[in-house]
């Protein structure tokens, strides 16, 4: 899994390119977004960016010296599900 350093005082946007995955013609019709662990110190998520087959989200603040999970999920179309997330470092910078 990838990690990211974030400085709790930025707010950075993260995507992920399904274009490699999808069928041709799929396209994504919802995109879910989570942290892991939630709750208490954990990073805000804020607006989704992106469009077709790039979907990503802002994440501002977050506990210095922890690590979160964020996960994106997309739904298809098609019905098809996929996941994928990224280890986000909290450091100051």
């Amino acid at each position: 899994m990838t990690v990211y350093a974030k400085d709790p005082a930025s707010v950075v946007d993260y995507s992920f390119d399904w274009s490699g995955w999808l069928s041709g013609g799929e396209s994504i019709s919802t995109v879910s977004w989570s942290l892991d662990p939630a709750g208490g110190s954990a990073p805000t998520l804020g607006s989704e960016v992106g469009t077709g087959s790039t979907r990503g989200i802002y994440v501002s603040g977050g506990a210095a010296g922890h690590r979160y999970r964020l996960s994106g999920k997309i739904v298809t179309d098609a019905g098809r599900t996929a996941e994928r997330s990224v280890t986000l470092h909290i450091m100051e910078r």
